[in-house]
């Protein structure tokens, strides 16, 4: 019995620390998106995703009985109207303001714990001419150092660097950024459980 405790001791302290573990957010943007998850050690790339493989032709036996099941869920009730006709819109607008407070909830508790540790973006400014260059670097500069400043405020930005420069000999505007993301799983898992929670409690209100 006591080695059933260990083992059940050692698995829980394994999910711990695993929650405890960073999950990692990779974008890279240079000419074309790239996006890499990790989590411990391996990468996974999101994008660019690659080409599929084309499908063989479907019979039209399996598109008539698809098309017949997605009209029988059609024909199905929509709970929001069902919802909507028995407390009217005043019962809709608070239900409403549920939801959108889950969702606000769920995400400021992700804001507050996600990490940002590192922030750089390369951008090369080139207009028609000296004059739309310049007006152009201008208005980026004025849009881009605010929205840094702003990101810096709401989320832990750790390090960040931003080069921008007026390109009056380039041929045409260069951007490259690369942001590097950090979350720990427990931050997400808190505000994942909360949110289905308040979702319960909404669906549970919609059946009454």
């Amino acid at each position: 019995m006591q080695i059933v405790w260990t083992i059940l001791l050692i698995i829980v302290l394994l999910i711990v620390s695993l929650l405890f573990c960073p999950f990692c957010i990779q974008l890279i943007y240079n000419d074309q998106v790239t996006l890499k998850m990790g989590y411990l050690f391996p990468v996974f790339k999101i994008l660019p995703q690659k080409p599929k493989p084309e499908k063989p032709a479907k019979k039209k036996s399996k598109e008539a009985t698809k098309d017949k099941k997605t009209s029988e869920k059609k024909k199905k009730k929509n709970p929001i109207l069902t919802f909507t006709k028995k407390h009217g819109l005043d019962g809709l607008i608070e239900l409403l303001k549920e939801i959108v407070a889950i969702v606000l909830k769920l995400v400021d508790t992700i804001r507050k714990h996600l990490y940002i540790t590192k922030l750089r973006l390369d951008l090369l400014v080139v207009g028609e001419d000296p004059a739309d260059t310049a007006m152009k670097y201008g208005y980026a500069c004025s849009a881009i150092y605010p929205m840094i400043a702003i990101l810096d405020k709401n989320v832990r930005l750790r390090k960040h660097e931003e080069y921008i420069d007026a390109g009056f000999n380039a041929e045409k505007t260069q951007v490259r950024l690369i942001m590097k993301v950090y979350i720990m799983p427990i931050f997400v898992v808190i505000a994942a459980v909360s949110a289905l929670i308040g979702s319960m409690k909404i669906f549970q209100k919609m059946k009454q």
